[in-house]
């Protein structure tokens, strides 16, 4: 069938003024969010709809099983029945004999990395992920132990299983003296390898790395204190033991019959284990293949230009099931392989128990804002609206302001008195010589008045006064995103709305970062 290679070709149409969501869009990583109800599912058949009619070819993870009848309803509508391909207890990966036919001796650290996310997943899905002190010390004797263990058994039966890399590691003499027993020397898996590899190998090691194979086993193994060496055998036996019984070990350990390469062909790899019925079998196993078909993505660009034309998606319903600390690294170099990835999760907080990691909640907010575009539906989660709010930014706001006044004022007052003085005064006074005289005087006064007054005093004043103040505010409130978006349903009219954010564009209809789109149910 055709299909896109341009990753300029639009997707959807987002709205009546010409903007639209491109291959180039969802190629840089698009994300719903939204509490359940709110009609995630609903906005994303849209999303699946335009990978499947782009001819795309993906990986689907799934945590509930009716996401497996999702997309054979999506493979019968889009006319895409053909290329879905379930991984299911019918098919097979046998992942350890893939990665060495791949990467060969020479690249045996890639399968040691690929072992050792088996041992991290293990630990996340049983709760034991945190980085307490010391546990990196275990990961890095865990890690070491199978870079000496892989080789020489490859090299002996040119082939690896999970089984005989636990039987090799189990069997390893643990001192000087019992590596010289003949009876260890019949019954050990380990020295069988070892004499195999040496004397008669499937696939030959140079004499140097045989060499240090055998000086590991020999000296630094034995070296390491009982005690430490039984944990770096217990670490790594409790996570692979898995593969040893039930349903991993038919898909994981036996015939290969799906490998991730086909995706680049249109196949759209639907991962039929889901998280809520297979447990953490189910969350290990999917993060298991999504972790190898991200790196066979990333390297798909070194292959012919045939194995590179096909757009592709990653495609994770309820992601905090299958999140890995890869992830991330794998969304920011996925658009240089022409890869959409899709995230759907209800919360930001959803991720934080689930990432793992020194400090969790710094690794999801790491993986959200990778994502170049923001589905926001209805939410009730203040952490996640707020994140919603910041991302939409702040724009000027101006608000207006009014007052008046009316005062009066009153007096009144009144004042009397009255005054009153009396007074007398008298002088005497003789001479002699040649006359004589005499005078005398005598006088007195008297008075009186009052006096009377009244005042009165009146006043008023009316005042009025207009303004405007400017403020940074969220164009789109933390509340908003809880009461002012419709989730679907007949109270709705079947419509579901949501915020459309998308970092670096300015959306014609909104002149924005974002706008608010609607979707039928």
């Amino acid at each position: 069938m055709q299909f896109v290679k341009d990753l300029d070709t639009p997707f959807l149409r987002l709205s009546r003024h010409g903007d639209v969501w491109s291959a180039r869009h969802a190629a840089n990583g698009t994300h719903i969010w939204g509490l359940p109800g709110a009609g995630k599912t609903s906005l994303a058949q849209w999303l699946a709809g335009a990978y499947m009619r782009a001819g795309c070819g993906g990986y689907v993870t799934a945590a509930k099983f009716d996401v497996i009848s999702q997309w054979l309803g999506y493979g019968r509508k889009h006319g895409r029945s053909n290329s879905i391909v379930l991984l299911d207890e019918n098919e097979g990966f046998n992942f350890v004999e893939y990665l060495m036919a791949r990467y060969g001796v020479d690249g045996i650290g890639s399968v040691v990395e690929s072992l050792m996310g088996v041992i991290d997943a293990s630990r996340r899905a049983s709760g034991t992920a945190s980085q307490r002190g010391g546990e990196i010390f275990w990961e890095d004797s865990s890690r070491n132990a199978l870079r000496y263990c892989l080789p020489p058994i490859f090299s002996a039966t040119g082939t690896l299983t999970i089984p005989d890399i636990l039987r090799f590691i189990t069997t390893a003499a643990t001192s000087l003296e019992q590596a010289a027993s003949a009876e260890w020397q019949r019954s050990s898996f380990m020295f069988r390898m070892l004499k195999l590899a040496a004397e008669r190998p499937k696939v030959r090691l140079t004499e140097a790395a045989m060499q240090n194979i055998v000086n590991f086993w020999r000296e630094q193994w034995i070296a390491i204190p009982d005690k430490t060496r039984g944990n770096i055998v217990i670490t790594i036996g409790a996570s692979l033991d898995r593969f040893l019984h039930g349903r991993l070990n038919k898909f994981f350990c036996g015939k290969t019959t799906i490998v991730p390469e086909m995706s680049f062909h249109g196949a759209v790899l639907v991962d039929a284990k889901p998280t809520l019925t297979w447990g953490s079998d189910g969350a290990i196993a999917q993060q298991l293949f999504k972790n190898i078909w991200q790196k066979s993505v990333l390297a798909r660009n070194s292959l012919e230009p045939k194995h590179q034309e096909r757009i592709l998606f990653q495609w994770n319903d309820e992601a905090q099931e299958t999140v890995a600390p890869y992830d991330g690294e794998f969304l920011g170099l996925a658009r240089e392989s022409k890869t959409c990835v899709t995230n759907i999760t209800q919360t930001l907080p959803t991720y934080f128990a689930k990432i793992g990691g020194d400090n969790p909640r710094d690794a999801a907010q790491a993986l959200a804002f990778k994502f170049g575009a923001h589905l926001f539906c209805t939410n009730s989660c203040p952490e996640t609206n707020e994140m919603a709010s910041r991302m939409c930014g702040k724009v000027l706001t101006r608000r207006s302001n009014f007052s008046e006044g009316i005062s009066q004022s009153f007096n009144e007052g009144m004042s009397a008195g009255n005054s009153q003085n009396t007074g007398s005064s008298s002088s005497y006074g003789s001479s002699s010589g040649q006359g004589y005289s005499f005078n005398s005087n005598s006088g007195s006064s008297t008075g009186a008045g009052n006096n009377w007054g009244d005042s009165r005093g009146r006043s008023s004043t009316d005042n009025v006064s207009r303004g405007y103040s400017e403020s940074m505010e969220f164009a789109i409130e933390p509340g908003d995103f809880a009461r002012c978006l419709k989730s679907g349903g007949p109270q709705n009219g079947n419509r579901v709305t949501a915020v459309w954010f998308q970092a670096g564009r300015r959306f014609n209809a909104t002149g924005t970062n974002f706008l608010i789109t609607e979707f039928a149910q």
